[in-house]
């Protein structure tokens, strides 16, 4: 239906605001600018004037030193510290993270006002918001301006977040919303450059009447960084780009961006802070008296206050609609109404941001001859500083000894080179082999392990390095008389000799240096640099000297020679190096070390790596090593770069093709090869390198080290393609080269066995190979040029005539090479504009309308944003207001127009404003048509504006910021508009793209889930010539139907998602049953018991990652493997996403046989508190309580005063012991509640929670159901687990002890009830508390999933569960299945933990590590289901279960001996285990009489002796047979102790990422000092020195102290039991 129409009723002021805007009358001159009269504290003009001449002198490298590195310090103090200063008293505060805002009350010169603080506090993620916080900000400006408070915004960011989640959370749409209400509000606003204010993060705070700079603030559209990746073909280094646009306040308050600096800065003294606070109080005080004059000297000022009353009063059915989809403020009542005065603000908020921005015209524009565009400096200071970090390294290399695999490779290289000449008799060269051969071997093996080491240790300075390697070692006569640190002795002495000695040969030396080697040499004196930087620097600089010239003979003769040098000198000029050393040695002496030949004996403790390769044995091999690694590291990135060729094959068939391999290799070979620079003996030398390579052992270690670094390498790509690579290097090559040379079978197959820790791999990994197939289609789409704007007009448009067609850019920055752009596009009669603007007719079928126009520019910079941009759609807006038309655009930009300088920023905030009034004061749609790229300032100001109409073409790339200047990995589902469709706030609508009809096919083809258009852009048109100002949404065809029903079906091959105990019993069952078995696995357990239990016909595939969280819990990437694996059901385990009602139904989407009951049947019983109502609607007895979800304390405090304390809190989501908390008293309710709900959310992604009777005594009863498709319930019997701790189970059982006869016969009816309720299908739990009090059974839950202890209850019943629920699966009936109640089962679960008394509590710590022995009887009456044997890592980064032993026998007092006698024969040694602890409880009296409740384990440990449980426990383990001995901890050579890793853990050098590291390289400590942190299992165990010392051996003496000299870990490392964790050496006196 269409709307009424709207009079035609211009809006005056939205008139005159373009002529008002330049109307020099309202602001002066910049040299009697307003501000400057009116706001105190502020840097005088004529100082400006000063500074701005000083920094114009400034080169390149002290400008950024002087004007962009304070900003930018990490010492800088955020804006919430400077807020404190300033106020009075904080009335509220928002801290979250990088926003920081208050609500606070501030001294206005003896005068209390309420003044509203909206900051971006660096303190966190530097300052960075995400779209959250940009939501946040705009509510709180709106909150702040209801009230009538000044608004002050202090700017300190690097820019928006831009990466996936900001996208994906719709960060451009959160910047143009806080834009908007910037733009919007009624109140004065004052904003304050306090940092570094960069790019879209900045622009809505600087949205305001005054903005000013603290004296040391930055503001640009971009970092300078971002710029340089821009005009990356200027060969520009950001350094330079930050000068060229010029970012200081000074720089910024000529051009006009900024209206003063305040005279303040972080480093001055706190008194000057008075300055900010008066810069802050008048400048607020200068906007109100301002707009008080405006508004009398501005009679239609009144005039539009009257028509806004008036459209209050009266609104149209227009309005009406478009307030009620807004979301931005607008007043509900004529309380919050705007006054006249608040009109103002607004008005002269836009004229003062309008005033910033500034064009030109081709007319105006002066044409000039070819202009030279200036070289930039990015290649020469990328080469430099290459350079200087390979020169530091040759001047302190590292010693060989430190790396274990390379002293022993080194080693055996001297061994076997002392042997070379050996004779051998035959027999012994056939055992031992050929001196000659085995010599030559190790030589090899040394250089090539040489070459791995210092690629991996170099990483990306590798391909300099080497080729500096191979420079050093050609010129190596000359190259070993080059200085290393270590001989400069008298670091003072020399630098104070070069700095400021007169003798001709300092003079000389201070002449030859570059102006920056001796500023830093400098530097380094002044400031006491430490010793070690002050010696690389000073040899560095020596270096120099010696590489250079020959010193002068009229130096030479000022000093006093010896006669060999003098000669040296006199008759070696091509030996320069060798006579510049030794020059400098006699006259420096004894200040410089006299050269000594390198170190030749290879069991010298000092012998570096650089004295390694110059070995006379091995210089010449290490050459031709030094080529081949450069081939390599080509190689990998042509791997990298290449991949999209095999990209489809890889994802459909997870495999490579021999074919596709060879023609992938081929080709980055010869990529990598190619130039006159490799000779056919060079390839040849490669190919066999190769070969080697593939064949090493090293190979797996080397290329998962070169994996981490290369990623970083290519932050643009996603990480899972690395993991790809790697496996073609590690195993698909030799798979290569062995079929290619020996003829032996390929299979191609990839699937890595070590992802890493990358969440969600599988899916993640698809989604990469979808990425790269995407971009090949829209490139391709892109190279059409379908695009241009005048095809669009063409296509949409009729009697189109163009409007301000000659503004251009006003290149107001001269920016290089953006002069040469718009001189381009001159001579092709193309306007240097980044849009063109008209008015042309649409016409749909019959009907017509005229419109305004704008269409991107793409032939002019891609369509970028600029000045002369917004100028043109502010003119367009005000001639379509005036004609009363609506406007339609077609925006495809790469954002603002960076080239252009600060001012460019204020585009944004203008055109935003400028929508809002043609939206709102005239009542007309502005429709936006997003396609091609549309990104950065454009999207993220209008595009996306809250009253515009927004839609994109399909295939449009639509992130907040290009991937250009983002160097981060971006996938297509957070950019591409296809993906983001099917969200509402990302847009109103996808339509198909007008020029290629089959896009959408193409699309789909990639990926078959990928939503595609319903509709077009002429179905949006047509709204338009209907007059609609507010959109209509248009849903994307997903693809995808209802949630499909529950499969049923033949089971042939099943997916295990599963690990541990519950994998073993799993794969046990399958395979009974001929089933083929997928087994999915993280990293840790890719060498696990259930990995070797697969069959020829089973696979495993390895899920990545560590923590749950990163493998087993990603369920995208679980179906990922399903799929790809063709299974056809999948069996969700015990834990991990078993209960998850999502995965099920994720499965029954994707056509797979979940193993396990219907959606709706988890759903119900899922959630606690509707299972509660479904029990009560069946008459089965609950738990008293609130039975309903409670939504405040005060609720639940009323529940629990009914029925009495103690209660219990719950989680409606919780689980396995976990979101449950007592309460016994109602003063502990309200903090308890809001504890809960809290934690449930962070754990559970629900902070629901429920209320119920806390039963003090009880015991856990449960009981076991099977249910198939076709109705039949059958109950196999109970089991009581009330032997626990901590709500975890230690031993289940067959029967109650306690439980009477006809309540268990109620619970059998009620666990029936229950199930049928719910219609469940296959295996569950049904679980009730039996309350000894008032002997009465309740229920409390059900597990929607196969239980641990199920094997007790297969024992006594003689039903198969786990085979059944196969069976139930298959669509069978177990009508005929007769449980019988025979004999009596226990279970105890074996985990690998200690006992531990911290302070007065007893704790179970968990102990992962290597098992050593693994002893398991097999017995008849004995069900073994183990993760446990002889060589298995025991995890930290999951539960600590390892063992479930089963016993069965006559009666509970038969099963107790049998199990007990057992127990004593099983032997688990190198890790602890809970047995000495199981054993005492089966010897207890209380425990075999059977009369006891579940608070029985805890009262049990009370009264035993601890210290000789733990005692036993460590016995058992015999962890004396793993300790490490004194001698075992030094390093060969040297006084030097390793700290070896005492467990398997995670390693955390500091408490938290923001704390300082409890220790660094250089640091003396004691042995009581805490090192780190180790975590296993949630567990976080600080380590020290101390630790190690036992009682028969103090490896670490207690009254030494010692030097930290190196650190092997990085925070959230895995380190195994006995990997180097630190070096330390012991201090002397």
């Amino acid at each position: 239906m269409s709307e009424q129409t709207a009079p035609k009723q211009i809006d005056q002021l939205f008139q005159i605001a373009e002529q008002l805007s330049a109307d020099s009358s309202l602001f002066p001159e910049y040299e009697d600018n307003a501000v400057d009269q009116s706001v105190k504290g502020l840097v005088k003009p004529e100082h400006c004037k000063t500074e701005l001449s000083r920094l114009s002198t400034l080169n390149i490298d002290e400008y950024i030193e002087q004007v962009v590195a304070p900003s930018e310090s990490s010492q800088r103090p955020g804006a919430k510290a400077i807020v404190g200063h300033l106020i009075l008293r904080a009335i509220t505060e928002v801290d979250d993270g990088p926003l920081y805002a208050t609500e606070a009350d501030m001294d206005f010169n003896g005068k209390i006002r309420r003044v509203g603080f909206i900051c971006q506090n660096r303190e966190y993620s530097n300052g960075a918001w995400g779209p959250q916080h940009h939501n946040r900000a705009a509510q709180l400006a709106r909150s702040y301006a209801r009230r009538a408070m000044p608004i002050v915004t202090f700017i300190d960011t690097p820019g928006a977040d831009a990466g996936e989640a900001a996208n994906a959370g719709n960060q451009a749409h959160s910047i143009s919303h806080l834009i908007t209400e910037m733009a919007n509000n009624d109140v004065p606003t004052l904003g304050i450059i306090w940092g570094a204010g960069y790019s879209g993060g900045a622009i809505p705070l600087a949205t305001t009447n005054i903005l000013l700079s603290a004296r040391d603030g930055i503001f640009n559209t971009i970092q300078p960084q971002g710029l340089a990746s821009i005009a990356r073909k200027y060969n520009l280094s950001w350094q330079e780009c930050a000068k060229y646009v010029g970012v200081s306040g000074y720089e910024l308050r000529k051009a006009g961006i900024i209206d003063g600096i305040i005279d303040y800065a972080p480093s001055d003294a706190d008194e000057k802070r008075f300055n900010l606070h008066q810069a802050i109080v008048t400048g607020i005080q200068s906007i109100e008296t301002n707009a008080a004059e405006f508004a009398k000297n501005h009679p239609y000022m009144m005039d539009h206050y009257k028509q806004s009353v008036d459209r209050f009063l009266k609104p149209s059915e227009k309005l009406q609609n478009l307030q009620k989809d807004s979301n931005f403020f607008l007043a509900e009542t004529p309380t919050e109404h705007i006054n006249v005065f608040g009109l103002t603000y607004r008005y002269t908020r836009y004229l003062t941001l309008r005033r910033r921005i500034h064009s030109s015209t081709v007319e105006n524009y002066g044409r000039l001859a070819e202009k030279e565009i200036p070289e930039g400096q990015l290649q020469q200071r990328q080469t430099a500083e290459a350079k200087r970090k390979f020169q530091n390294w040759l001047q302190a290399p590292e010693k060989i000894v430190y790396d274990d695999a390379l002293h022993k490779s080194w080693k055996s290289f001297w061994s076997k080179y002392e042997d070379r000449d050996e004779s051998r008799s035959t027999i012994a060269r056939l055992f031992l082999g050929e001196p000659k051969n085995n010599y030559l071997k190790s030589k090899q093996e040394l250089c090539f392990n040489l070459g791995l080491y210092l690629f991996n240790r170099w990483k990306s300075d590798a391909p300099v390095n080497f080729q500096g390697l191979l420079d050093y070692l050609e010129n190596y006569k000359q190259s070993r008389f080059l200085l290393r640190a270590n001989d400069v002795l008298d670091t003072q002495a020399v630098a104070r000799f070069i700095e400021n000695n007169a003798h001709p040969l300092a003079a000389y030396i201070r002449e030859q240096l570059p102006h920056n080697v001796h500023q830093e040499l400098t530097e380094g004196l002044e400031k006491e640099k430490s010793k070690g930087a002050l010696k690389q620097s000073i040899a560095s600089a020596l270096n120099i000297i010696l590489k250079g010239a020959l010193i002068p003979e009229g130096v030479r003769t000022q000093l006093k020679l010896s006669s060999r040098t003098d000669t040296l000198a006199n008759s070696m000029t091509s030996a320069k190096v060798e006579a510049n050393r030794r020059i400098l040695e006699e006259s420096l002496a004894p200040y410089i070390q006299f050269r000594q030949e390198n170190i030749q004996n290879p069991q010298h403790p000092d012998i570096t790596i650089l004295d390694a390769i110059l070995q006379d044995e091995l210089r010449f091999e290490f050459t031709q090593v030094c080529r081949n690694m450069l081939v390599f590291g080509q190689l990998y990135d042509n791997f990298i770069n290449n991949l999209v060729n095999v990209a489809k094959e890889a994802n459909e068939a997870r495999a490579l093709s021999l074919e596709s391999l060879k023609a992938l290799l081929e080709k980055s070979l010869a990529e990598a090869t190619n130039g006159d620079s490799y000779t056919a003996q060079e390839r040849e030398s490669f190919t066999h390198w190769l070969s080697y390579f593939i064949k090493s052992s090293q190979r797996g270690a080397f290329l998962k080290s070169v994996e981490e670094w290369k990623k970083l390498a290519f932050p643009r790509l996603s990480d899972t393609l690395f993991v790809v690579i790697t496996f073609i290097f590690e195993k698909l090559m030799p798979e290569y080269h062995a079929a290619d040379q020996e003829g032996k079978a390929y299979s191609g197959r990839i699937n890595p066995v070590s992802i890493g820790r990358r969440k969600d791999f599988w899916n993640r990994l698809t989604m990469a190979y979808h990425d790269l197939l995407i971009q090949q289609v829209l490139d391709d789409t892109k190279r059409q040029k379908k695009t241009s704007a005048g095809a669009l007009i063409e296509r949409f448009f009729s009697d189109f005539q163009e409007l301000n067609s000659s503004l251009m850019s006003a290149d107001p920055v001269s920016f290089p090479g953006f002069r040469s752009s718009i001189e381009s596009a001159l001579k092709k009669d193309i306007t240097p504009c980044g849009v063109i603007t008209g008015i042309g007719t649409i016409r749909i079928g019959e009907r017509e309308q005229q419109v305004g126009a704008l269409v991107s520019n793409l032939d002019f910079q891609a369509g970028a944003f600029d000045m002369a941009s917004a100028e043109k759609f502010c003119k367009l807006m005000v001639e379509c207001a005036k004609l009363h038309l609506p406007i339609v655009c077609f925006v495809s930009s790469g954002g603002m127009q960076t080239k252009e300088g600060a001012a460019a920023l204020f585009s944004m905030a203008v055109t935003n404003d400028r929508i809002t009034r043609f939206v709102r004061d005239n009542e007309l749609p502005l429709v936006v048509f997003g396609f091609g790229d549309c990104t950065g300032g454009a999207q993220a100001s209008f595009v996306t504006h809250p009253l515009a109409q927004t839609y994109y073409f399909s295939g449009t790339n639509m992130p907040f910021a290009g991937q250009i200047v983002v160097p981060s990995y971006l996938p297509s589902t957070c950019t591409l508009s296809n993906y983001l469709s099917v969200s509402p706030k990302s847009m109103d609508g996808l339509v198909r793209h007008p020029f290629f009809d089959n896009l959408d096919d193409q699309l789909r083809a990639i990926d078959p889930d990928m939503p595609v258009a319903r509709h077009s852009v002429d179905d949006v048109l047509e709204r338009v010539l209907q007059g609609y100002v507010s959109a209509e949404r248009l849903t994307p065809d997903t693809g995808k139907g209802s949630t499909a029903a529950k499969k049923f079906g033949k089971i042939d091959k099943i997916l295990i998602h599963a690990r541990g105990c519950t994998a073993v019993k799993l794969i046990r069952k399958a395979q009974e049953n001929n089933i083929k078995v997928v087994l999915v696995q993280s990293d840790p357990d890719m060498d696990s018991v259930p990995v070797d239990m697969l069959g020829p016909e089973d696979r495993v595939v390895c899920i990545g990652g560590n923590t749950p969280d990163e493998s087993y819990l990603n369920a995208k990437s679980v179906l990922r493997v399903a799929h790809h694996e063709n299974v056809t059901a999948l069996h969700p385990g015990i834990g991990f996403l078993s209960e998850s009602s999502q995965f099920a139904a994720l499965c029954g989407n994707h056509n797979i046989n979940f193993v396990g009951p219907a959606v709706s049947s988890m759903e119900t019983m899922g959630n606690k508190s509707n299972a509660i109502n479904t029990a009560m609607r069946v008459q089965v007895p609950v738990v008293p309580g609130s039975h309903g979800i409670l939504t405040s304390s005060a609720n639940a405090a009323a529940v629990a005063d009914e029925i009495g304390y103690p209660v219990l809190l719950k989680a409606v989501h919780g689980g396995g012991g976990k979101g449950i908390q007592v309460v016994h008293s109602a003063d502990k309710m309200h903090t308890l509640f809001h504890q809960i709900s809290t934690e449930a959310k962070a754990a559970f992604g629900n902070g629901d929670v429920y209320l119920e009777k806390f039963v003090t005594s009880l015991r856990h009863i449960e009981i076991q159901v099977l249910r198939d498709m076709h109705g039949n319930t059958k109950i196999l019997g109970l089991r009581d687990c009330s032997v626990q701790r901590n709500n975890q189970k230690i031993f289940e059982e067959s029967g109650s002890t306690m439980l009477p006869r006809e309540l268990e016969q109620s619970a059998y009816d009620f666990a029936s009830k229950l199930a049928n309720a719910v219609d469940y299908v296959g295996a569950g739990t049904v679980e009730f508390i039996f309350d000894l009090d008032a002997d009465t059974i309740y229920f409390m839950e059900m597990n929607t999933r196969l239980q641990v202890e199920h094997p007790v209850t297969e024992w006594v019943s003689g039903i198969d569960i786990v085979s059944t629920q196969f069976k139930i699966a298959e669509g069978e009936s177990i009508a005929d299945l007769k449980p019988v109640s025979k004999g009596y089962a226990i279970e105890v679960r074996i985990n690998a933990e200690k006992p531990v008394i911290k302070g007065d509590e007893l704790q179970f710590v968990p102990t992962p590590g290597t098992i050593r022995q693994c002893v398991l009887p097999q017995e008849d009456y004995i069900d073994l289901i183990s993760m446990a044997a002889a060589g298995k890592q025991v995890s930290p980064f999951y539960d600590s279960m390892i063992v479930q032993i089963i016993c069965y026998g006559e009666d509970r007092e038969d099963t107790i001996a049998k199990l007990r006698e057992y127990l004593d024969r099983v032997k688990i040694t190198g890790v602890c285990t809970n047995i000495p602890t199981a054993k005492r409880v089966l010897d207890d009296e209380v425990f075999r009489n059977g009369v006891y409740d579940t608070g029985y384990l805890p009262k049990f440990l009370d009264r035993i002796n601890l210290d000789e449980l733990i005692a036993d426990v460590e016995k058992e383990a015999d962890l004396s047979a793993t300790a490490v001995d004194a001698s075992a901890l030094k390093i060969e050579g040297s006084d030097e102790l390793k700290v070896l890793s005492p467990t398997t853990s995670i390693f955390y050098g500091s408490s938290s990422p923001s704390e300082p590291a409890f220790v660094k390289e250089g640091d003396i400590i004691d042995v009581e000092h805490t090192l780190c942190l180790m975590e296993a299992m949630k567990m976080f165990t600080p380590l020290s020195l101390k630790q190690f010392n036992r009682a028969d051996a103090e490896l670490y003496p207690a009254d030494q102290k010692f030097k930290v000299t190196r650190i092997m870990n990085s925070d959230g490392q895995q380190v195994n039991q006995g990997d180097l964790l630190y070096v330390v050496k012991p201090i002397i006196g």
